[in-house]
């Protein structure tokens, strides 16, 4: 299954290494990313963006694909919404302290590689601070990023942070 994975990325790679993840919590904020994806769609066209279900061949270890296709990526958008830190789980504990959780798979995969991480601050989210952050993303409270708001300013946050990949 790893091949998979590693087929998708060296194709992706092929496109020219501008692709763009975004990593997001379903149950957080999955409209607005929505939203965002569409906008990204619009502008870089559909093989530039990655979204998870839909990017995610049937049958691939979601790991293995994490692993091989966020390096493959020059961008990870971190969609961050009001529940994102501590929001539910199914296990009780926050999502980001599981070693499986998806988006700590994806942030670090992104760390490790050192690609550019944006936070994008949706719902009236605020930054995480270091402290509550486990040690590997610690990052990403460093990181420069901007918020997203609902409209009427949905469409100019969007423009601006197009205007910046």
């Amino acid at each position: 299954m790893a091949s998979v994975a590693w087929k998708s990325a060296r194709r992706m790679r092929w496109l020219g290494g501008r692709l763009i993840f975004i990593s997001y919590r379903r149950n957080d904020c999955a409209d607005v990313t929505g939203r965002i994806h569409d906008r990204l769609v619009q502008r870089f066209g559909e093989r530039r963006i990655i979204k998870d279900v839909a990017s995610i061949p049937l049958g691939v270890d979601f790991r293995d694909y994490i692993e091989k296709v966020v390096p493959a990526c020059s961008v990870l958008l971190s969609i961050i919404g009001p529940g994102w830190l501590d929001g539910p789980s199914e296990e009780g504990a926050p999502p980001l302290a599981d070693p499986q959780d998806m988006v700590r798979l994806e942030l670090i995969s992104a760390f490790e590689s050192d690609i550019r991480v944006i936070p994008v601050l949706v719902g009236g989210a605020r930054m995480p601070s270091p402290q509550v952050l486990p040690e590997r993303l610690r990052k990403l409270a460093y990181r420069h990023g901007m918020e997203v708001r609902g409209d009427p300013d949905f469409h100019r946050d969007v423009d601006r942070l197009i205007s910046d990949l």
